[in-house]
């Protein structure tokens, strides 16, 4: 379906509140349009799995086709586009050479064996890394956004892929617009976007986030549950989970007001653990278990090694280390105690 640009201004004007756009930011995406033209997007991916790219084609308001069709020229998307093959290479080549675009990353930055663990495609018959690619790309960007905790601070894959995966911004040794979470939700892709389309970066915390989306406070502070008596285990409904270990009091994003799947749920309305996505230490392990939100949990846990033992009674391990961590139930001991 394609619709008119009047039509999609209308979708702007609309949704203006819950991507949080200023009635200035609208105004320059109506004179981006007026003028035909708007800085294409190339979005690359790397060490991820694709999430952040089917949260945003959950978009609802508005949707991915109207995104797509009518406020992101979109020049390279592995997933999106129709083109393959040398075609799509050109598509992005030819992007790099005129400039003034928009680079977004998806995924980590392998750079061990100078990044040969990950390429994005093939010059002539030589593969091209994904490291080269986003320092090629980056260096005549108008723009650079990492969306995803992955491509934000390196992520799940920076502690288990065993290839030296860093984020954009460290890979670089740039300030990039981080749009962190596993995955985003999809206002905060499409918001962020709108925002650079613009010309306007929004405004950023320390690590790099729109303030807009990823509040200065921690999301056990707007939490319904939080004056609720504290859960003791799973499945009992209503209450608070800081005791088995959620993480929503080191955790800053606007999950309990903006919601997901069209504003229908989000993890602790269902009943699970904020797990501390949006955040630079993502992931901290153990994801279940610890109470008080794990925040005694030093170092040791961002780099995977949960300072914690498994529980006399815990379900068999399922294969693989990541899975360990996430899933064992764990138990704290004190220093000393067996």
């Amino acid at each position: 379906m394609q619709i008119s640009r009047r039509d999609f201004l209308k979708y702007v004007g609309a949704s203006a509140s819950a991507l949080c756009l200023s009635r200035l930011q609208i105004e320059r995406v109506e004179q981006v349009f007026a003028a035909a033209s708007s800085p294409p997007v190339v979005w690359l991916q790397g060490a991820a799995c694709s999430g952040c790219s089917v949260s945003l084609m959950n978009a609802v308001s508005p949707t991915v086709d109207q995104v797509l069709l009518n406020i992101i020229s979109l020049k390279y998307h592995p997933n999106l586009m129709t083109a393959a093959g040398d075609l799509a290479v050109q598509a992005a080549t030819s992007a790099e050479a005129n400039g003034n675009y928009i680079l977004v990353v998806e995924g980590g930055i392998p750079t061990g064996s100078s990044g040969k663990y990950c390429s994005v495609w093939d010059e002539g018959g030589t593969p091209v890394t994904m490291a080269s690619a986003v320092s090629r790309l980056a260096a005549h960007a108008q723009a650079v956004v990492a969306v995803g905790s992955c491509a934000a601070y390196g992520g799940i894959p920076s502690n288990f892929c065993g290839s030296a995966v860093k984020g954009v911004g460290s890979y670089l040794g740039q300030s990039v617009v981080n749009v962190p979470g596993c995955p985003p939700h999809p206002d905060w892709m499409i918001g962020t976007l709108a925002a650079a389309l613009s010309g306007s970066l929004p405004a950023l915390d320390a690590n790099g986030r729109p303030r807009t989306y990823y509040t200065s406070e921690v999301i056990h502070e707007r939490c319904p549950r939080r004056e609720t008596e504290e859960a003791s285990d799973f499945g009992q409904q209503g209450r608070c989970l800081i005791e088995l270990g959620c993480k929503g009091p080191r955790s800053h994003a606007d999950c309990e007001s903006r919601k997901w799947n069209n504003a229908q749920n989000w993890c602790i309305g269902a009943n699970g653990l904020c797990i501390g996505c949006t955040e630079p230490s993502y992931p901290s392990f153990p994801f279940y278990g610890g109470g008080e939100g794990d925040e005694d949990v030093g170092d040791d846990a961002v780099s995977g090694a949960a300072t914690c033992v498994p529980a006399s009674d815990a379900t068999p391990t399922p294969p693989g280390d990541l899975n360990y961590h996430i899933y064992v139930p764990v138990v704290r001991t004190s220093a000393g105690e067996d």
